[in-house]
């Protein structure tokens, strides 16, 4: 009996000061990362890692060919979506707006005191991507689809306006459309941010088949792609 009632007065004094000697020597855990999948990293290769590639930018748009009788450089803007089929193939359907100008002749030949051009397109694009070194890749894409080409002109012409009565000498908008098809070939470098994002540069040659002599652009584009 003597020896139970030494060992009751262990026991609680044993319990009780269980917490200040975890809290005197703590025990740490070593913790655990998983590690990042390899295209996540900015030295990974500039490849599509998602089911779905998208992208947006802009830049100048220089003319070419004869379409430098009728119209001047300008600006352009483009975004895309479209599917992967691996991290290398995909394909993108881009609308994509170019801003020109017109030159003297044609304003000349439309007798217009003013004027400018636009090209829109919608397209279907193969892409294919490849590496290059580090972070740096590249891609080749073309194809093909829906192109419009817009000049408006200001005109010398007779007008009416019914609020203030007059008739007379003035000026009206005229829009001339050409809506045709087209192609584009072109090829462009990418610099991997990480996590799929990659910043880009791209050159591509559009021939358009507008009535009477074709339209040439090569827009230079900056922007991202996903």
């Amino acid at each position: 009996m003597a020896i139970y009632r030494f060992r009751l007065p262990l026991l609680v004094l044993a319990i009780f000061s269980a917490p200040s000697l975890a809290l005197a020597y703590p025990y740490y855990y070593a913790p655990s990362y998983e590690p990042a999948p390899a295209w996540a990293s900015p030295s990974a290769a500039a490849l599509g890692p998602f089911p779905w590639n998208f992208n947006f930018g802009g830049g100048p748009t220089p003319v070419l060919g004869s379409s430098q009788n009728e119209l001047n450089n300008g600006y352009n803007f483009t975004v895309g979506v479209g599917p992967n089929f691996s991290p290398r193939a995909g394909m993108v359907l881009e609308f994509a707006n170019s801003g020109l100008g017109v030159t003297n002749q044609t304003l000349q030949n439309n007798q217009a005191i003013s004027g400018d051009a636009y090209v829109w397109s919608v397209t279907l694009n193969p892409i294919w991507r490849f590496r290059i070194s580090g972070p740096v890749g590249g891609y080749l894409i073309g194809g093909g689809g829906y192109y419009e080409r817009e000049e408006r002109f200001t005109e010398p012409a007779n007008v009416y306006d019914p609020y203030r009565g007059y008739s007379g000498p003035g000026f009206a908008d005229v829009h001339q459309y050409d809506d045709t098809g087209g192609v584009n070939v072109g090829a462009g470098l990418t610099w991997n941010l990480g996590w799929g994002t990659k910043f880009y540069v791209e050159v591509r040659y559009h021939y358009i088949f507008t009535t009477g002599t074709p339209t040439q652009i090569l827009p230079i584009t900056f922007g991202f792609r996903w």
